[in-house]
């Protein structure tokens, strides 16, 4: 699958509430392409929303270097 596709899969995964699915499919379309800041910032969100408070900034913080501008989660 491309990084594209896995975005997808986390979306999907994600509108359904499977946040620990989504993780992973989030994390492996970061792995093959580590520049999208779009990625970390839903990752951010599924951070957010497993309680991990400290991953989930730092993925917005990842975002907002990535896109030269503030995230406002």
């Amino acid at each position: 699958m491309t990084s594209d596709e896995h975005f997808q899969e986390g979306l999907l995964l994600s509108k359904k509430g499977l946040w620990k699915e989504a993780l992973r499919a989030y994390k492996e379309s970061l792995r093959i392409n580590p520049d999208s800041a779009q990625t970390y910032l839903n990752l951010g969100f599924v951070y957010y929303e497993l309680g991990f408070d400290r991953e989930a900034q730092e993925a917005f913080e990842m975002a907002s270097k990535l896109q030269g501008r503030p995230c406002v989660p």
